[in-house]
């Protein structure tokens, strides 16, 4: 009997939290300035485009999976000869493009929201100053609903994992450089 009971519970519990759940899909798009923090570099300008799924769980909050492509890196990047013979000791662009997983948070108030959540990244670009194919970031955000169905954003993306992972870079670069990447861009979703 414990068992129907249970079951039942679960069946109402699940129908309940499915009645209570909007869901919506987008595009979103924009404009990226990023840099390798630690090194002498100067930013890159690039862009981000992608889809996602809006899971609203309630009146304040909101689950947002994003598939995302992203250009990063930095550029003007000093390299010594004694490391890097093939650059005469000049500057570099690193370029970093990104295949992305986020799951944001979105914590609304009226027209405004906050954002909040971690991205793994896979490295789609090859670089010989980097070697390390996946990275790991938080974002931190605000959006604001122009109408219903359009939106603007910006986002910091913080790396939490080293974005230059090779022995020879070790040697000339900090221990530990960081992806940092600023995201101005606009949503669009699509109607119910």
């Amino acid at each position: 009997m414990r068992k129907v009971i249970f079951l039942g519970l679960m069946v109402f519990g699940f129908t309940a939290a499915q009645a209570q759940t909007e869901f919506t899909s987008g595009v979103r798009a924009g404009f990226n300035i990023s840099t390798i923090e630690d090194i002498e570099a100067s930013s890159k300008a690039g862009m981000y485009a992608g889809v996602f799924g809006n899971f609203r769980f309630a009146k304040f909050y909101s689950l947002q999976p994003e598939l995302n492509f992203s250009m990063q890196g930095a550029n003007d990047v000093y390299l010594s000869a004694r490391y890097f013979p093939e650059t005469d000791g000049g500057k570099a662009d690193i370029p970093l493009n990104y295949l992305g997983l986020s799951v944001i948070n979105k914590f609304h108030f009226k027209s405004f929201n906050l954002q909040v959540g971690p991205t793994l990244d896979f490295l789609m670009s090859d670089s010989m100053y980097n070697r390390n194919n996946v990275d790991l970031a938080m974002n931190f955000g605000v959006g604001y609903d122009i109408t219903d169905n359009l939106s603007v954003e910006a986002r910091y993306k913080m790396g939490v994992r080293d974005a230059v992972d090779d022995q020879m870079i070790l040697w000339f670069f900090s221990d530990i450089n960081y992806n940092s990447v600023f995201q101005v861009g606009l949503t669009y979703k699509f109607n119910k």
